[in-house]
């Protein structure tokens, strides 16, 4: 991991997740990418304004910005964490991805957004979007987390599929946290269950025989409650998923499981993708 993008609107909630990421980037020796999204300014209808007028007002709009970006950035780099400032005029999910393409980033970090209603499980925050459409691992940051550690992580595994590539990461990623990894299988009703788990385990096991881990099996009646009761239950701070793409539709019908965690956790919850 080289680069790290933070997206922050300059809330409380963003600002948490700043320490997330200053935290990451610490311990893996990464740069941060400080991005702010925005949409220009208009003059208020019926007022003249010629192009000298509209081009002052969006470069007072980007000082205005950035004045903003300057103490952050601050926080950044006294943390002894190499800090680069990005001003995007775009939406919220377009700026985000195409910060991501131009700068190589390796991981995006967001401040989670929407209650957890109704209509927020149903379209998802930015960050739940971003997740779904994001190539890179993308941590969630809920605004209720209080001390920014990582030292217990909970990868939730379906044993269904070969995740050992994903696997690999999140133990380089504990050792250079200093954490220790759990690995939980939730079983609940209708969930599908093709594979044989032993035959996962076994090769999990035998793949990361030098790995210090404990991997078992979670009953619940849905996989989301499973997964947030056991993260409780050991005093986790941070859920790793490893997740589908899924298309928009699909979403709307029946939403991911991912997404329903990162709406639902009140911890970080880390999602890659398969």
């Amino acid at each position: 991991m080289n680069n790290i993008l933070i997206a922050t609107d300059f809330s409380d909630n963003s600002h948490k997740a700043l320490q997330y990421a200053i935290l990451i980037a610490k311990a893996t020796k990464s740069a941060i990418y400080l991005v702010h999204t925005y949409l220009p300014r208009y003059i208020e209808p019926g007022i003249y304004a010629d192009a000298d007028t509209m081009q002052k007002a969006l470069d007072d709009q980007r000082d205005s910005l950035y004045s903003k970006m300057i103490p952050l950035a601050s926080i950044v780099e006294d943390a002894g964490v190499k800090c680069h400032v990005v001003l995007e005029m775009n939406d919220v999910i377009s700026g985000v991805f195409d910060t991501v393409e131009k700068y190589n980033i390796d991981l995006i970090v967001m401040g989670r957004t929407g209650s957890g209603g109704f209509l927020s499980k149903l379209i998802g925050s930015n960050a739940a979007h971003i997740t779904a459409k994001a190539h890179i691992p993308v941590l969630t940051v809920p605004n209720q987390v209080e001390a920014v550690t990582i030292d217990k992580i909970l990868y939730a595994t379906q044993l269904e599929f070969d995740e050992n590539h994903i696997l690999a990461q999140v133990f380089e990623l504990s050792h250079q946290l200093g954490a220790n990894v759990a690995l939980t299988k939730v079983n609940a009703p209708f969930e599908p269950d093709i594979q044989s788990d032993k035959q996962f385990v076994e090769h999990i096991k035998t793949a990361f025989v030098k790995e210090t881990f404990s991997i078992d099996t979670t009953i619940s009646n849905s996989v989301t409650e499973g997964i947030l009761t056991t993260a409780a239950e050991r005093g986790i701070n941070l859920i790793v998923l490893a997740a589908h793409h899924r298309n928009f539709l699909t979403q709307l019908i029946d939403p991911s499981k991912s997404k329903q965690v990162i709406i639902r956790s009140d911890i970080p919850v880390l999602t890659y993708q398969l």
